[in-house]
């Protein structure tokens, strides 16, 4: 319970240090980040992780936790394989959404209440949906409102529109694969406690 705890109050505090630190050493704050999946993905799991600590019972909600742990950790990977020249570099915010949480992050997944629930096959399919849903909102409603997608790899302004195929489609299946990699991890969990128990 202590564990559960401690992970999950330093997941909050660093997505809060991080959102301050940028709002107070940028000049243009931090409002227009917020269109980032980072940044999205960081207060979601904020969120999630404040409100299991308001109501422990939200613990049973796997398919929530394994979607805001995915999130999270992709979002991680994503940027320091293909982002940290295009965004100021290691700077405090930037390390704690992009490597502390999702570290902290996993290591809440692996290590607390594992095995108590099993995901479910299919939830790493519906855990798409968001990343699904952000791609829409970079690729159309920014684009047509005159705004570049977020990300040079879905702008195709920068690299063009095949290429931005050939990306989305390397993702998301990189997501997938993480996201049935994280399943077989509470699959294996809920093995070892059955046979303990």
């Amino acid at each position: 319970m202590l564990l559960r705890a401690g992970v999950r109050v330093a997941i909050i505090a660093c997505v809060a240090a991080a959102l301050l630190l940028v709002e107070l050493t940028s000049s243009r704050g931090v409002g227009w980040r917020l269109i980032t999946f980072t940044y999205q993905a960081n207060l979601l799991a904020a969120g999630y992780y404040l409100w299991t600590l308001v109501a422990p019972r939200a613990d049973t909600r796997i398919g929530l936790r394994g979607a805001v742990v995915l999130y999270v950790v992709m979002a991680g990977v994503v940027w320091n394989l293909l982002l940290t020249e295009y965004s100021m570099g290691y700077t405090p915010a930037n390390f704690l959404l992009h490597v502390v949480v999702p570290a902290l992050a996993l290591t809440d997944w692996l290590l607390v209440g594992r095995g108590v629930t099993q995901v479910s096959w299919w939830q790493p399919i519906v855990w798409l949906s968001y990343p699904a849903a952000y791609l829409v909102l970079a690729l159309l409603v920014l684009n047509n409102a005159g705004r570049r997608a977020p990300y040079y790899f879905l702008d195709p302004g920068s690299v063009g529109a095949p290429a931005v195929a050939l990306n989305v489609s390397v993702m998301a299946a990189a997501v997938l694969a993480l996201g049935y990699a994280l399943l077989a991890v509470n699959r294996s969990a809920s093995a070892v406690r059955a046979e303990v128990l």
